[in-house]
């Protein structure tokens, strides 16, 4: 996708620092960064569950009839919300699968969704429908500006949390709570 760049949060958390201003599209949104390079970069929303089971949905695009897979599909961005995405653990891989980390991978082929819907792995995933999306330096532009809060990669948080719960187990984490960055006050 993109030649990753040496400031590249890629493979990392970004929580929406709160802001005294007016509430953005992000605010108490906690994303993971699958790309960060030169031509932008490419996150999903990873606590933002919809009121949409994945075998719904799969039932819905005749993927698979009377899918038995769990769990809620995700609202991964404001970008190409019709798009499926699947993050997911590293341990099983398919022609369309991007690496992201050692442990965590992106995959959006056909096959990918197919075998979730037949309930044949990754031991762990999290299904999205769109992403969020940033140009050329906007990425850099707004952590410059102290708008993420930028937190190193976590498997548990990522995929074995409540998404009601992640944000106080991503502050336990890291020590201290994310909620009370604010991008008003500089750089320390």
């Amino acid at each position: 996708m993109n030649e990753t760049s040496q400031n590249s949060v890629k493979g990392n958390l970004l929580y929406f620092s709160p802001s005294e201003q007016e509430p953005s599209y992000f605010t108490d949104s906690l994303l993971y960064i699958c790309d960060h390079g030169d031509l932008g970069a490419l996150g999903l929303i990873i606590n933002r569950p919809l009121d949409l089971e994945l075998k719904d949905l799969f039932n819905s695009l005749k993927i698979v009839e009377n899918s038995k897979a769990k769990g809620n599909v995700y609202m991964g961005g404001p970008v190409n919300p019709g798009a499926i995405f699947i993050l997911h653990s590293s341990e099983k891989k398919w022609e369309s699968t991007m690496e992201v980390s050692e442990d965590i991978s992106l995959s959006t082929s056909e096959d990918a969704i197919q075998s979730i819907a037949n309930c044949e792995g990754p031991e762990n995933y999290l299904m999205t429908l769109g992403y969020a999306g940033w140009g050329v330096n906007q990425l850099e532009s707004e952590l410059i500006e102290n708008a993420w809060v930028v937190i190193p990669e976590n498997k548990d948080v990522i995929f074995n949390s409540d998404p009601n719960k992640q944000i106080n187990e991503l502050s336990a984490f890291v020590g201290y709570d994310i909620r009370m960055i604010s991008p008003d006050f500089g750089n320390a």
